[in-house]
């Protein structure tokens, strides 16, 4: 029997990530995006969910690692998954995230200042037009958020 070590690609490993996104909106229905750079692409505030930890502190955790963001989470508003959230690494590993999302509330003591990500309001009709990476692009379509550009 040989033996496989965690640094040689397994193509055939099909993994399920247990992920979260902390869906931040304002009064006005606008919604909080992150991005590495000004210029996108923006993402949703959440990632992958450590082993032991509750989704709920996973995605209070991920907005205060990425961000600089204090939030506080409340119901749980969509758990996606399927075909949209299915990644195929260049290594062959095939992996689909299955995304529980939760309402958020942004808290006054947030400090983005020393954050590796920015952070940015956007109305629902601008978030088709953004340079979205394909797990926002597949979320904020499902969530009923990203509207098709009418012209």
């Amino acid at each position: 029997m040989s033996e496989t070590t965690n640094s040689e690609p397994n193509p055939d490993f099909a993994g399920v990530i247990s992920s979260v996104v902390a869906l931040v909106r304002d009064a006005n229905g606008q919604v909080l995006l992150a991005s590495l750079s000004e210029s996108g692409p923006w993402s949703c505030l959440g990632g992958g969910v450590f082993g032991g930890e509750s989704l709920a502190a996973a995605a209070v955790r991920l907005a205060r690692e990425d961000c600089g963001l204090s939030v506080e989470v409340s119901h749980v508003v969509a758990e996606l998954s399927g075909e949209k959230y299915r990644v195929l690494y260049e290594c062959g590993a095939d992996t689909t995230y299955v995304a529980t999302v939760y309402a958020a509330k942004l808290l006054g003591d947030s400090d983005t200042a020393r954050a590796p990500m920015l952070v940015r309001w956007f109305a629902p009709a601008e978030l088709a037009g953004l340079d979205l990476d394909e797990f926002a692009t597949a979320a904020l379509a499902d969530l009923g958020l990203l509207q098709a550009d009418v012209r």
